[in-house]
């Protein structure tokens, strides 16, 4: 399990390929008295074992805050 201890915004990304969609679990919970949220993808529909766990994100309260702040700026809310 890994989670995320810092966040950064950078703008150097470039398009490699097409995109594809998959699914997604959210879930919050507590470790070492600290709370969570984990999101969890699973492959796409095109990927040969199908509902496989793709990637796991884990962002405690300081690193969603950030995201959150990145977010607003992304998407003008």
């Amino acid at each position: 399990m890994a989670i995320i201890k810092s966040i950064t915004r950078t703008n150097d990304y470039t398009m490699k390929s097409g995109l594809t969609f998959c699914e997604a679990k959210y879930n919050d919970y507590t470790y070492n008295g600290e709370k969570y949220v984990r999101i969890q993808t699973f492959g796409s529909d095109d990927r040969i074992e199908k509902g496989k766990q793709s990637q796991v994100i884990h962002l405690n309260k300081e690193t969603a805050e950030k995201l959150i702040e990145y977010l607003k700026e992304s998407f003008d809310l």
